[in-house]
């Protein structure tokens, strides 16, 4: 029966990093604490109703039912017969009301 050896490896060297000693020790600027205030808490902005009907120009939109993000409106001509319900998120609702500068008829 052989004896075999174990064999040491030396540790890997480390390679010097091309940067010049006076690069490394120039001063970076120092980030001031951030102050953990607490922030006011917003109620959310929801000026939508079941039952209100706003003009946006020639067309009447009418909002059906008011969820938790969703929304579900018609939006036709005022005398119009058939009209399809669609659903839409509220923020998209608000800004596409406040680009067309919606007017609330009744609610």
């Amino acid at each position: 029966m052989a004896v075999t050896k174990s064999v040491r490896r030396s540790a890997p060297t480390k390679v010097r990093s091309t940067r010049t000693t006076a690069a490394k020790t120039v001063a970076r600027p120092v980030k001031a604490p951030r102050t953990s205030a607490p922030r006011p808490v917003r109620p959310p902005f929801t000026p939508l109703a079941a039952g209100q009907i706003w003009q946006l120009g020639e067309a009447n939109l009418k909002v059906e039912m008011v969820g938790k993000l969703l929304l579900h409106y018609k939006l036709a001509k005022p005398n119009a017969v058939r009209t399809p319900t669609s659903i839409a998120g509220i923020s998209t609702l608000v800004k596409y009301m406040k680009k067309n500068k919606a007017v609330l008829i009744s609610g």
